[in-house]
């Protein structure tokens, strides 16, 4: 037999993608703002970094340089509103990932038949042999309710 003709159980097994939206949103509202963010940060510095020959040593250097001022009496500089916008950038990465669920299909439990004693039980549909707990009998159980 050739390699890769056996599949284990869990590659095997059907999955279900479960998409959470509140975590879309999230997603979505951080990559807006951090790409507004990096919009005002790179406007501001795109006039002194156009007329040099070394773009970006002058990028560096004027993140560092220039302030921004939002209210009266409050200053940032660019270089924390370029850091804060790479920070929403990977967190919006980081959410829309794990918004994403695999749920894999088939491990409920389903409530099995003993064919000598009649009785039902609780177990995982995909076992093939099993024990019966009330005539301790190795049995082929009959699936009543999947």
């Amino acid at each position: 037999m050739a390699s890769g003709e056996f599949e284990t159980r869990e590659s095997a097994m059907k999955k279900k993608l479960r998409r959470h939206a509140t975590g879309y949103l999230l997603s979505a509202l951080l990559l807006f703002s951090g790409l507004a963010t990096l919009f005002i940060v790179l406007r501001k510095t795109w006039p002194v970094v156009s007329q040099t020959n070394n773009s970006f040593s002058v990028f560096w250097a004027s993140l560092l340089a220039e302030k921004l001022y939002l209210f009266p009496g409050v200053e940032f500089e660019l270089s924390h509103f370029f850091i804060l916008s790479i920070v929403m950038l990977i967190s919006a990465l980081v959410v829309f990932g794990l918004s994403r669920q695999w749920l894999p299909l088939g491990l409920r439990d389903s409530i099995v038949e003993c064919p000598f004693c009649r009785k039902h039980w609780r177990t995982s549909p995909d076992k093939a042999l099993g024990i019966c707990p009330h005539c301790r009998q190795l049995v082929h159980p009959k699936l009543v309710n999947g």
